[in-house]
């Protein structure tokens, strides 16, 4: 199959733009590099072609900022080079990339400033193929962000566009859900998790729009304790994911198998996680009519002891109201 074919297969079109946008010039970029007349490098590429490829490298997984963030925004700055060079190295694509070097050592305040000593990385047209191949590949075997095409191209669209849900968007894309999996962990734990809580936590994450965040400093620390492992799964692991943004390394906590399937896992499985990772504050996620203690709570559980600081506990109690007032 040519990088042709692979280009004009409708579903990698859907993955490379958004089909209620009516630019084509991310067409003429790309073809211009497939043409050999243009290069796609850290400060050498069009903006619509860049998207594109940032498209690409968010659908299988791939942080596109230097802050870790999954971002669309047309620059191939420091964290989209990294991502690139993250794919190579998964991927025997250049070894003038090493392991090393993609887990370099690190803090958490220091791991934006340092990432420069990941080189820069070229896109070439063996790097594209490779990486529409793997994209087919997971699609077919639904190894992709929530399992199902049409969900991940709603979630990928809406990242791009920046269009988050409100509080009656998520309760009608995720309600029936969040009521299944109170049910569910009640089975499962007898533990009470109410569904507006479920819904609360997603509002306050991602507005109920998946929208991963790399941790650059977590991967360092994961590569140090666990060499052997492949690099993709430490790299899942170091990434807050799906609808709660569960950080990868806690997938055993909430059942999933590995932290890949944090990232693969149907909408429905991933609403359950986060009922079953707010069992860990069983006694305040029963509560019909929660207090400020609960909400603090809660707010200390998933978001750290700094909650205060992004009045995180006030917005859970307001989603929280909301969603029983909806309900």
């Amino acid at each position: 199959m040519t990088i042709t074919t692979l280009m004009n297969d409708a579903r990698i079109e859907k993955i490379i733009a958004d089909a209620n946008d009516h630019d084509d010039q991310w067409r003429y970029d790309l073809q211009r590099f497939l043409n050999g007349d243009a290069s796609l490098t850290r400060t050498s590429a069009g903006e619509s072609g860049i998207k594109a490829i940032q498209r690409l490298l968010i659908f299988l997984g791939y942080s596109t900022t230097s802050t870790g963030a999954f971002s669309i925004d047309g620059d191939f700055g420091r964290g989209t080079n990294r991502a690139v060079a993250q794919f190579q190295f998964e991927h025997d694509l250049n070894p003038a990339i090493s392991r090393k070097t993609i887990c370099y050592e690190c803090q958490w305040n220091t791991a934006r400033s340092l990432i420069t000593v990941i080189p820069d990385a070229k896109l070439t047209l063996t790097t594209l193929e490779k990486m529409l191949k793997a994209m087919l590949d997971r699609i077919d075997a639904g190894h992709i962000m929530t399992g199902r095409f049409d969900d991940a191209i709603f979630h990928l669209n809406a990242l791009h566009k920046r269009r988050f849900l409100d509080c009656r968007g998520i309760l009608g894309r995720y309600g029936e859900m969040a009521q299944q999996a109170s049910k569910q962990v009640e089975q499962e734990k007898g533990v009470t998790v109410r569904p507006e809580w479920i819904l609360a936590i997603i509002r306050q994450e991602t507005a109920g729009v998946i929208r991963p965040r790399f941790e650059q400093h977590y991967l360092s620390r994961l590569n140090k304790q666990h060499p052997d492992v492949p690099l993709e799964e430490l790299r899942m692991q170091s990434m807050s994911l799906g609808l709660g943004q569960i950080m990868g390394a806690n997938f055993k906590m909430v059942g999933a198998k590995s932290a890949t399937e944090l990232f693969t896992a149907p909408a429905e499985q991933q609403v359950a996680f986060v009922a079953r990772f707010l069992t860990g504050r069983k006694d305040a996620v029963k509560k019909a009519k929660p207090e400020e203690a609960d909400f603090r709570s809660v707010a200390r559980y998933y978001n750290g002891p700094k909650y205060e600081a992004h009045h995180y506990h006030e917005q859970l109690a307001r989603w929280y109201r909301e969603f029983k007032a909806l309900m």
